[in-house]
């Protein structure tokens, strides 16, 4: 005779420590076969009851596993769960090393210290604070754009460059070229270097990295 019971109703715990004090009270440390599908067991009975819980989900034979099935999904999950846990461990090392780390702030001129308010209170009237903005507002400047200048060279015109002087001689060293020129002028002659090389009308080399580059003119085949 069979017997149902609701799953809802077993108490695991009761059920795992129970368990665990009659091995212990027969002595079989030993038995890890029986230890091991013990655990197998409930780790089933654990995951059937979660899923129990939640709503809308319906149990059917099909999501029932074999012993061989449920094992192999066991080990995987403690398969993750070692990886989590050792990156937990990691971050947890790196934090107590940087625990003492504090980051400098910008270099710059020093800001100027309010005083409190307990200080400022009552000093002054609406009148006041109404000329101080008035005379703020009109010191107030024009923005300084001085240090923003415009770009006056294009990546047709270094084209153009690197055209005439390969027109004049076979090969030339990028850097005694445009070694002395401004950043962005020397980022735009590589733009144009890169634009002639994929026509197919120059050829480069390169010593070692970060190098000078020497640029050489490529030969058109004549057609017939």
């Amino acid at each position: 005779m069979k017997e149902e019971v609701d799953l809802l109703e077993v108490p695991l715990v009761k059920v795992i420590t129970a368990y665990l004090e009659d091995m212990e009270s027969a002595g079989a440390h030993g038995y890890w076969d029986d230890m091991t599908e013990f655990l197998l067991l409930m780790s089933l009975l654990v995951e059937l009851k979660s899923r129990l819980l939640l709503p809308g989900v319906e149990m059917g034979l099909e999501d029932e596993l074999t012993p061989e099935e449920a094992r192999d999904q066991l080990l995987a999950r403690l398969f993750v769960y070692s990886q989590f846990k050792g990156a937990a461990e990691r971050l947890r090392e790196l934090g107590e090393a940087n625990a003492r780390s504090v980051f400098r702030g910008a270099l710059g001129e020093a800001k100027v210290k309010l005083p409190p308010l307990d200080e400022i209170a009552g000093t002054g009237d609406a009148l006041e604070l109404r000329d101080s903005l008035v005379r703020v507002i009109a010191h107030k400047g024009e923005p300084d754009s001085s240090h923003i200048v415009q770009a006056k060279v294009e990546v047709r015109r270094q084209i153009g460059l690197i055209r005439g002087l390969l027109a004049e001689k076979t090969r030339f060293s990028f850097n005694k070229v445009f070694g002395q020129e401004e950043p962005l002028v020397q980022a735009l002659s590589v733009f144009a270097l890169l634009d002639l090389l994929s026509r197919g009308e120059v050829r480069v080399s390169q010593a070692v990295a970060f190098g000078d580059i020497v640029v050489g003119r490529r030969e058109m085949k004549k057609t017939a």
